[in-house]
């Protein structure tokens, strides 16, 4: 079959109704390369969008949500999300059928009916979430042999199943009839979940491992599958002060090696490990769980949460983050329909960030380099770790540096740092840095502001208050730094007043920014 004739063909215009049937563009893509498999380049546009809404998802696993898309305005993008809520919403038969009515093809007239009756002007909302697309992941000739490894999937299907049959057969000559399968019995002592259910071989090795922590008693291998190209496994078992669970991963096809544990595990919760940059959630089937990968910054400069829907297959869902948490300020896992908050346990070697380059700062400074790197990278990440983006990904500039006055004379370095988000908003970091006696750095953050899009940084005039403390001792000393393209002045506020302004030189005013209550990222 002529694989790349198809992509050719039909790739491009099937990414347009796969992304309305998922709401997602990678989720997307992944739909229409299963769809190619069944197509050639001869079918028509009727047969190919057939073939799309025939395939599913890809099983318990979804990758993170992109940015907004910063060239659509605000009140297109509520509209967008609006639709998309209502889509999601609905029925699969009922999504299935607004979008084959949108591509001009027949669909079911009751099926259908639904769909118009929550969303009754369909054609042009479905038009305004096509506006809110992201651009492909893939080019087609990375789709291709994506498109291939589906095609050899489907041909060897058939016979594995034919295999499995037989096997089947034997196994019921040889083996006795057992008795009624147990009933699950609470959370985490029901039957195996996951791809890896019926290896004996693996749980074997995952319940005779010796566990750590406190004695417990029968243990049950909760789940253990195939998630993100890798291999996890959850053990649980009771103890006095209830449960606890054993966390183990390894590589595709290779061993499951423990990554944590034994941690506590709440009955009325779901399950959750983040190590490094995966996410796996083990959950009751039919239990809806909700994520947050971090906190979003909106093109009018304010921050908030929008959680998603993490998709589940027999309670089991995955997620690929942008970049890891390891202080746990980015991700949140909610789950049922009170969105009861989720303890996540996190593992793995996630501290380490890519060093911030040298950046020339936009307005004159005063400091050499001294501990200046280290408050632009304190800077940086005080907008990395709450918004969950991967640090090598940000494009900061450095709107100025220079020192701080210390609490018993002499100064610190101190950085202010522009950081654009994806939205198209700035949020504006500012941290100091000194260097002790014992050579060791000292880093503290002095709060982040947001801007909307469009903002020029080069214009910014920004106020924000740093406590420079000296460790051990409890001295401190406050000041507010006004920085604007003229000047940059630091002003003593031994008083710390909250909810302020200063004078920005041109007859306005500027409120004045700080760590803690009003910081833009700091819940």
């Amino acid at each position: 079959m002529d694989v790349a004739g198809a992509v050719r063909v039909h790739r491009g215009a099937l990414l347009g109704p796969a992304f309305l049937l998922t709401g997602d563009e990678r989720l997307a893509e992944d739909r229409v390369d299963r769809a190619l498999a069944r197509l050639g380049p001869a079918d028509d546009h009727a047969a190919a969008v057939a073939a799309l809404v025939r395939t599913r998802g890809p099983r318990g696993a979804v990758v993170a949500s992109g940015p907004d898309p910063w060239w659509v305005a605000p009140a297109d993008l509520a509209a967008a999300r609006a639709t998309a809520a209502v889509l999601a919403g609905l029925d699969d038969a009922a999504r299935a059928a607004l979008v084959l009515d949108h591509e001009g093809l027949p669909a079911d007239p009751a099926a259908l009916a639904r769909g118009r009756a929550a969303l009754p002007d369909a054609t042009a909302a479905l038009d305004a979430l096509l506006a809110v697309r992201r651009p492909p992941v893939r080019d087609d000739a990375a789709a291709v042999p994506r498109v291939r490894a589906h095609q050899r999937a489907r041909r060897t299907r058939p016979l594995l199943l034919v295999a499995g049959l037989v096997v089947v057969a034997l196994l019921a000559v040889l083996v006795p009839t057992p008795g009624p399968a147990p009933q699950a019995g609470g959370r985490f002592d029901g039957p195996t979940r996951g791809s890896l259910a019926g290896d004996e071989a693996v749980r074997y090795a995952l319940l005779a491992a010796p566990a750590e922590g406190p004695a417990t008693g029968r243990r049950e291998l909760v789940f253990a599958g195939d998630l993100l190209g890798g291999r996890w496994a959850l053990v649980a078992g009771r103890t006095e002060r209830g449960w606890t669970g054993w966390w183990s991963a390894g590589p595709a096809d290779g061993p499951l090696t423990p990554v944590a544990g034994p941690v506590a595990l709440q009955p009325d919760r779901p399950a959750a490990l983040q190590l490094d940059d995966a996410l796996v959630v083990v959950a009751e089937p039919g239990e809806p769980v909700q994520v947050s990968t971090g906190l979003v910054v909106r093109a009018d400069g304010t921050a908030g949460r929008d959680p998603v829907a993490l998709p589940l297959v027999d309670g089991v869902g995955a997620l690929r983050l942008a970049a890891p948490d390891p202080g746990g300020v980015a991700v949140q896992v909610r789950a049922g329909v009170s969105a009861l908050p989720v303890p996540v346990t996190r593992a793995g070697d996630a501290d380490a960030r890519p060093a911030v380059p040298a950046l020339a700062a936009l307005r004159d400074g005063d400091a050499d380099l001294g501990a200046r790197a280290a408050a632009v990278d304190a800077a940086l990440g005080a907008v990395a770790a709450p918004t969950g983006q991967d640090p090598a990904t940000l494009s900061p500039q450095l709107l100025w540096a220079g020192t701080l006055p210390g609490p018993r004379g002499g100064g610190v370095d101190a950085a202010v740092l522009v950081v654009p988000q994806p939205s198209g908003a700035l949020v504006v970091s500012t941290a100091w840095a000194a260097r002790l006696a014992d050579g060791s750095l000292q880093t503290i953050g002095c709060g982040t502001q947001g801007f909307k899009a469009g903002t020029d940084p080069a214009g910014l005039v920004v106020a924000v208050r740093c406590v420079v403390a000296e460790r051990g001792t409890g001295a401190a000393r406050a000041t507010v730094l006004l920085t604007g393209p003229a000047s940059t002045d630091r002003l003593p506020d031994e008083r710390r007043d909250t909810d302020v302004v200063v004078d920005a030189g041109d007859g306005s005013t500027v409120p004045v920014g700080a760590a803690g209550t009003g910081d833009l990222l700091a819940g």
